[in-house]
């Protein structure tokens, strides 16, 4: 291992809309260096990311006690259900401080 990955800064399962044939679908979610990432499982991880949402830019609404909205300016849209207000309180949360961290080092060309 060469170069060392950052410590995620949440990790764990959300339920993420994904039509209307099949409603909401457990996933497992990773926030990390201001992107929040998506797989089917964990084991998925080592080779399949089924999405990506940058969160430099994105605007974090949220719609009611376990549900949230994701959204990068039209590109793309995130629906997501968290278990509990708690949970979904800690990711928006999570979210929104990777948000501020990104625009930061955006900013200060850290990059």
């Amino acid at each position: 291992m060469s170069e060392k990955q950052a410590d995620p800064d949440m990790k764990g399962w959300l339920y993420k809309w994904t039509n209307y044939l099949k409603g909401y679908q457990k996933r497992w979610f990773v926030l990390t260096n201001g992107l929040l990432s998506y797989y089917r499982s964990q084991a998925e991880m080592l080779h399949t990311c089924r999405g990506t949402i940058s969160l430099h830019g994105a605007v974090i609404h949220t719609e009611d006690s376990c549900n949230f909205v994701i959204s990068n300016g039209g590109t793309q849209t995130f629906h997501l259900k968290a278990s509990s207000e708690v949970e979904r309180q800690k990711w928006v949360t999570a979210l929104e401080l990777a948000k501020a961290k990104a625009i930061r080092q955006m900013e200060s060309g850290e990059y």
